[in-house]
C-alpha cells in the first residue's frame, strides 16, 4: 500500500467519523422518514422509487430492530465510504494513486456526495455506490478489446448497473452510456455475446420494477410522467435557473468549477489526457445532465437527480488539477471549512443561534411555515408530549389519519409507531403516495380517529368533513427552540355521526 493509498484510506475513515456525527445531530427529515416506510412495508417496488433504499435501511438496522436516525442513516453512510474507495480505485484504474486520493478528496467537497447521498438516506445513497462500482468495471472492460478477464469484468459491470437500476432509475442512463461508447469507440465488443447475455441483467431489475407496475395500473410510471414528461414546450425560467443554480451549489462551486473546466478545457485541447478514457466518463455522465436540464426548461426538477453524474467526472477533474501547486493542501482546508459549516448549520437548527427570530405576528396555525428547519426539528419533542396525551387520555386504540405522506411519515415515525398505532392517509394517490398500499394493509377506519398536524403544514380538520364531520381541538403542543416557540402541534378527534 501506497502514501496515497493509504491517505486517502484514513481520510475516508475521518469523514465516515464527521458524517456519524452529523447523523446523530439532526432529527430525520421529509424523504428520510418516507422512505423508512420502504423497510416497513418492503415490497418488490414502490410508487415512487425501486425498493433498494428500503432493504438497505432493512439490512443496517437489522429489521429496523434498532430504529432510530443514527441506524436508519448508517444505510447512507457506510456505502457512501465504500462508494470513496470506489472512487479511488477509479482514479487509479485511470493514472494512479495520487489521482485516486484527490478524487476522493473532492468527492467530499461535494455536497451531493458527503451530505445528500452519503449522510442522508436517500434512493440516491445505494445508487451512487452501485453506479460507481459499474463505472469501474466498464472502465476494466470496455475500453480495452474482449479478452476472457475483461468479459468477466464486463458481466460484473452489468450486474452492479443492474442493482443501481433497482435503486433508482436514474441509473437506466448507465445501459445508455455503454450503447453510446461501444458503437463510437469500440465496436468489437459488438462481435462479443458476452456483451449481449450482461444485458440480462439490467433487464432483471427493470422486468421486476415493470412486474410491480403491471400489478398496480403502472402508476409510477404514469406519476413520473407527469413530473418528467419529455414533450412539453413551454418555458418555466423558475425551474430552469433553479436546476443550473442548484447543480453548482449541491456539488459545490469549486467541484463544479473544476469539472466545467476540465470538460472545456479538453475540448479546446488545452487539457491533453487518454481521450478514449475521457470520452468514457463524458458519455456515462453528460447524457443525464443534458436530460435533466432539458426537463428543467418546462418542468420542476431537483438538481440531485444529476448529482450522480457530477461524481462520474470527478476522476477526470482530479487530473485535470493534480499538477496544480499545493492543491492537495487547498482540498483539505476546503473540505475543514465544509465540516465546519455543516456541524454549524445542525446546531443552528437545533439551538437556533444564528438563525433569525420567529415571527411573533404569526398565527398559532402559522408559526414556523417559513422555517424550512422544521422539518428536521421538533418531532421528538412533539413525540413525547403526544405520548403522554394520548397515554392519559387512553387514545392509544385510535388511528391517525393525515392528508398527505408528509407530515404523515413523520407523523407515523416519531408519534405512531412507537405506540403501535397505525396512519391512514386519505385523498387522491397523488397526495398518499406509498400509504396507498399501507391503508389497505391496516384496518378500516373506526368510528373515532385522531388526527394531528402542525403549523408548518396546517390544515384545518374541515378537510376531512365527508368522513368526519365532527371535530374537536384536544390540545395544542407548543414546540420550543432554545425556549422560544417555534411551531406548533395539534392533536384532534375526529367522529363520524352516528
Amino acid at each position: 500500500m501506497n502514501n496515497f493509498q493509504k491517505r486517502a484510506y484514513i481520510f475516508i475513515f475521518f469523514s465516515t467519523i464527521v458524517r456519524l456525527i452529523l447523523a446523530s445531530l439532526l432529527e430525520l427529515g421529509n424523504d428520510e422518514v418516507y422512505y423508512w416506510l420502504y423497510a416497513k412495508y418492503p415490497a418488490v417496488s414502490h410508487f415512487d422509487h425501486p425498493p433498494m433504499v428500503g432493504f438497505f435501511i432493512q439490512l443496517f438496522t437489522c429489521n429496523l430492530y434498532f430504529d432510530s436516525a443514527f441506524f436508519i442513516r448508517l444505510a447512507a453512510i457506510i456505502p457512501s465510504s465504500l462508494s470513496m474507495v470506489v472512487i479511488f480505485l477509479i482514479g487509479k484504474e485511470i493514472y494512479d494513486s495520487k489521482i485516486g486520493f484527490i478524487s476522493v478528496l473532492l468527492y467530499n467537497l461535494s455536497i451531493y456526495g458527503f451530505i445528500i447521498s452519503g449522510t442522508f438516506i436517500l434512493p440516491d445513497s445505494p445508487m451512487v455506490l452501485f453506479w460507481l462500482l459499474s463505472v469501474l468495471f466498464f472502465l476494466k472492460s470496455l475500453i480495452y478489446n474482449p479478452t476472457n478477464q475483461n468479459k468477466k469484468y464486463l458481466l460484473v459491470a452489468f450486474l452492479f448497473c443492474s442493482l443501481a437500476i433497482y435503486s433508482k432509475y436514474q441509473a437506466i442512463y448507465l445501459v445508455l452510456g455503454v450503447i453510446l461508447y461501444v458503437i463510437f469507440y469500440n465496436r468489437t465488443w459488438l462481435r462479443s455475446i458476452y456483451l449481449y447475455i450482461s444485458f440480462l441483467f439490467p433487464c432483471i431489475a427493470i422486468g421486476l420494477i415493470f412486474y410491480w407496475n403491471y400489478q398496480n395500473d403502472f402508476i409510477s410510471f404514469s406519476f413520473h410522467n407527469k413530473r418528467v414528461s419529455l414533450f412539453s414546450f413551454t418555458f418555466n425560467k423558475d425551474s430552469f435557473f433553479r436546476e443550473v443554480l442548484g447543480q453548482i451549489i449541491y456539488n459545490n462551486p469549486y467541484v463544479f468549477g473544476v469539472i466545467a473546466l476540465a470538460v472545456i478545457s479538453f475540448f479546446k485541447k488545452k487539457f491533453v489526457f487518454n481521450r478514449r478514457i475521457v470520452w468514457f466518463f463524458l458519455l456515462f455522465s453528460a447524457p443525464l445532465l443534458i436530460t435533466t436540464i432539458y426537463l428543467s426548461v418546462s418542468r420542476n426538477t431537483l438538481p440531485h437527480w444529476s448529482g450522480i453524474s457530477y461524481l462520474t467526472l470527478i476522476p477526470i477533474a482530479s487530473v485535470y488539477v493534480f499538477q496544480k501547486k499545493k492543491i492537495i493542501k487547498k482540498l483539505y482546508r476546503g473540505f475543514i471549512f465544509l465540516v465546519v459549516l455543516f456541524i454549524l448549520v445542525s446546531c443552528s437548527i437545533n439551538y437556533g443561534f444564528l438563525m433569525p427570530k420567529p415571527n411573533t405576528s404569526d398565527s398559532v396555525n402559522n408559526l414556523g411555515r417559513k422555517d424550512v428547519t422544521m422539518d428536521m426539528y421538533g418531532w421528538m419533542q412533539a413525540a413525547d408530549s403526544l405520548h403522554k396525551i394520548i397515554l392519559e387520555k387512553n387514545l392509544g386504540n385510535y388511528q391517525i389519519v393525515s392528508d398527505n405522506w408528509y407530515p404523515a411519515s413523520h407523523i407515523d415515525y416519531y408519534i405512531a409507531s412507537p405506540l403501535k398505532m397505525n396512519v391512514y392517509v386519505l385523498g387522491d394517490i397523488s397526495k398518499k403516495h406509498k400509504y396507498h398500499w399501507i391503508n389497505q394493509k391496516n384496518k378500516l377506519l373506526k368510528n373515532k380517529v385522531l388526527y394531528v398536524t402542525d403549523s408548518r403544514n396546517y390544515k384545518d380538520p374541515i378537510l376531512f368533513k365527508k368522513e368526519y364531520p365532527v371535530s374537536k381541538l384536544l390540545n395544542i403542543i407548543k414546540i420550543k427552540r432554545n425556549n422560544v416557540p417555534v411551531k406548533n402541534v395539534f392533536l384532534y378527534l375526529l367522529e363520524k355521526r352516528i
